[in-house]
């Protein structure tokens, strides 16, 4: 491990231990890579206060840090001020909402800016998703992706991104199809098999504006986690949430339940690995449950490949799945021929006339196709970049460390 990460995991360790005392520079470190480390990671709010007061840093470092804390600043206070509106209109409109994620995360940190936010995640069922459009609108929100995939976007002012999502994680997901799918082989929608609305709580008194209690939101957590973790990797604000939610919930929630949910949903052994990390990182020696004896091998190989992925993974992990871990010319040729010929499936979700006429499927491939290389040149450029480089002793590796994790176990 670098010695600019280790640094940075002892910097957040501190933080989230609420040791606000002065830190010292150690003069053998790069800070400037410590912050690129920390800002692909979104943690570099988490540690801007122990650098900004600690002794020995650079002016240009901690205006750096202080930067990216005030981002977070901002969007604290911008996000706060839309949920507080958005969980009063559910209520006046009557639509059952589950807020999931930072948004809920955040409030068990000892200071919410500790836990940096990008969108704000809401459960909902489709047949709301109409009334949902209108009361968006109504509240001045643009539309992003509408329909796509797993996902309606609704966008505001500089800050404000709103996912509803009509489904808790999609079956059609990495987590979805490596996971759950060989588990309940018939198609079942993940938040029913869950019973998700039984399992509640209101926010803040609201009557339709609902969190997941302690136990499945941690079940969510480790699902959302894991479905990153296979589609293109998760990084260290994850462990954070993993290693607070125990903390925090350690002494009044019913292990016995998650460990059943754990197993009932084929997470049992990646959490085992998320818990035995995250107690490597910032000490969870006081919970009777925490694991002592995973794999020390496998987990330098799961540590490596979280520390190497970002806050929500790399394109190089995404492009090694989709090409099923080989780096031949043809592994190649058919992932491109797959990105640029989508399966009806989503071409009908990126163009809607499909449903009603499936004939003008070739034309729109067509379509996609320039459009794609007209409006996304420098992501199609970065994208290509990382196909013809594509390491084939890197994918096995990934490889390696997604079997074992996916075990059904």
């Amino acid at each position: 491990m670098l010695r600019e990460m280790q640094e940075l995991l002892d910097l957040i360790k501190m933080a989230l231990h609420g040791n606000h005392g002065s830190y010292d520079a150690d003069g053998s470190i790069d800070y400037d890579l410590v912050f690129r480390i920390a800002v692909n990671n979104s943690v570099a709010n988490t540690v801007a206060d122990l650098i900004c007061k600690g002794n020995g840093f650079s002016d240009e470092i901690k205006n750096k840090f202080l930067q990216q804390k005030t981002i977070v600043v901002a969007h604290h206070v911008v996000s706060d001020r839309a949920l507080k509106e958005l969980y009063d209109k559910l209520d006046d409109a009557h639509i059952s909402s589950i807020f999931l994620k930072g948004t809920i995360l955040r409030r068990i940190y000892s200071n919410p800016i500790l836990r940096a936010m990008s969108d704000i995640d809401v459960y909902a069922e489709k047949e709301d998703m109409d009334r949902i459009y209108t009361l968006m609108r109504d509240l001045k929100y643009e539309t992003g992706v509408i329909g796509r995939g797993n996902h309606y976007e609704y966008l505001r002012d500089r800050f404000v991104k709103i996912e509803f999502h009509p489904e808790i994680v999609s079956i059609d997901s990495e987590y979805g199809q490596m996971v759950f799918q060989k588990i309940y082989p018939k198609e079942v929608a993940i938040s029913s098999k869950m019973d998700i609305w039984n399992h509640t709580a209101p926010i803040d008194g609201h009557t339709f504006a609902k969190q997941l209690i302690p136990e499945y939101h941690y079940l969510y957590v480790i699902m959302h986690m894991m479905n990153h973790f296979l589609t293109a990797g998760t990084g260290i604000r994850s462990l954070m949430d993993v290693w607070l939610m125990n903390k925090n919930y350690a002494d009044s929630w019913d292990r016995k339940l998650i460990e059943n949910l754990l197993s009932d949903f084929g997470m049992t052994t990646f959490e085992q690995f998320a818990l035995a990390l995250a107690d490597k990182w910032f000490d969870l020696s006081d919970l009777s449950y925490c694991p002592k004896d995973v794999d020390q091998d496998r987990l330098m190989g799961f540590e490596d490949f979280i520390l190497h992925s970002g806050t929500y993974g790399t394109i190089e992990n995404h492009i090694n799945k989709q090409m099923g871990f080989r780096t031949g010319t043809s592994s190649k040729l058919r992932y491109l021929v797959s990105r640029f010929f989508l399966p009806y499936k989503i071409m009908k979700e990126c163009y809607p006339c499909l449903r009603k006429v499936p004939i003008l499927l070739p034309v729109l491939w067509i379509h996609h196709a320039f459009d794609g290389i007209i409006k996304r040149r420098k992501t199609l450029m970065k994208k290509m970049k990382t196909i013809t480089s594509a390491n084939l002793e890197k994918a096995e590796k990934q490889k390696r460390i997604i079997d074992f994790i996916t075990d059904c176990k």
